[in-house]
Formats: C-alpha cells, sequence, structure tokens
C-alpha cells in the first residue's frame, strides 16, 4: 500500500466510525409533568418533546414545513400542534369526559428539546384520571414516556411505554 492510499483508508476508516457515532439519537423519550390545581379546577402540564421528533411528526402529517424554530407560531400552526397533543397525551376522567388542552405557551431551547405548555379545565372532580401517553409511539416503537403528576406537593411517576400507553388513577393515592 502506498502512503496515499493508507492515509486515504485511514481518512475512510476515521469517516466510517465518526459518522456511525452521528444518529439522531438512541433513545426515544418524551415527558410530561402534570399539576392539578385544584382550587381553580385545572390541569396544567409541560410536555418536554424532542424538537426534532416534533418536526418530523408534523412535516409527514403536511402540517410543518421546515425548521419548528424558524416557523411563525401561527393560529394554524398552534391548531396542528394542538391537535397532535390532544390525540397522543389524552386525560379523560371518570365519565370518560376527554379534557381538551389548550396551548398556552411554546418554547424550543438549546438543548434541542421543545416545552409545550398546557393548561385544562377539569369540570369533574372525583380525582380519578385515565391517561393516554403514547406521543411519537406510532412513529417510533422504542419510545418511552415519563409522566409526573403532582398534587399538593405529593408527586406519583408512570412509565408508558409501546405496550403499554395508558395508565389510570386517583388523586387521593398520592
Amino acid at each position: 500500500m502506498t502512503k496515499m492510499s493508507k492515509s486515504v483508508y485511514l481518512l475512510c476508516l476515521l469517516f466510517a466510525l465518526f459518522s456511525s457515532s452521528l444518529k439522531a439519537h438512541d433513545t426515544y423519550f418524551a415527558f410530561a409533568e402534570v399539576k392539578y390545581d385544584d382550587l381553580n379546577g385545572r390541569l396544567e402540564a409541560t410536555l418536554t418533546v424532542s424538537t426534532h421528533d416534533l418536526e418530523r411528526v408534523l412535516s409527514e402529517k403536511e402540517l410543518l414545513k421546515g425548521a419548528l424554530s424558524s416557523s411563525p407560531m401561527n393560529s394554524l400552526l398552534i391548531s396542528s400542534i394542538t391537535t397532535y397533543i390532544q390525540s397522543a397525551f389524552y386525560f379523560s376522567s371518570r365519565e370518560d369526559e376527554q379534557l381538551i388542552w389548550q396551548i398556552e405557551g411554546i418554547e424550543n431551547t438549546l438543548t434541542g428539546t421543545t416545552n409545550i405548555y398546557l393548561s385544562s379545565i377539569v369540570n369533574e372532580r372525583s380525582g380519578v384520571f385515565t391517561i393516554q401517553f403514547d406521543v411519537f409511539m406510532d412513529r417510533y416503537p422504542e419510545q418511552q414516556n415519563k409522566m409526573t403528576f403532582i398534587f399538593h406537593e405529593k408527586k406519583i411517576t408512570r412509565v408508558f411505554l409501546n405496550s403499554h400507553r395508558t395508565d389510570t388513577f386517583k388523586i387521593n393515592q398520592l
């Protein structure tokens, strides 16, 4: 082997090793923190998702063109994000009444995540909720989501997997 071919071989090898480590991500996670404000009868939530996963899902549904950070947060985009969240981060009360999330704000962070701030009025105060948290699970079978529910400074955490997308709990468990 000539010196030139050794250099090319070494560069190709380094490139292959380097590029194989540049996957979008090895794991898929979304996080939610939900607080129940019983004085106002509201749920307040922060949903944290990977920005590029949200962009990909919205682009595949032809709801977004380009990057989320460079798209104007107009009513059409907010409505599209709300529709997606309603189908993938689903809360219902004892009477199977689905809670309607309202987006209070969206923040794209420098770490590649998007925080979506949500609120919903809770009409029935039984304290029993059924939750479906399958954000991105249809797109990424490896997706794992975690939700922390807070009530009166007490917390309960639930994990949602592709094989376990829903859970039911009572607030008095806290």
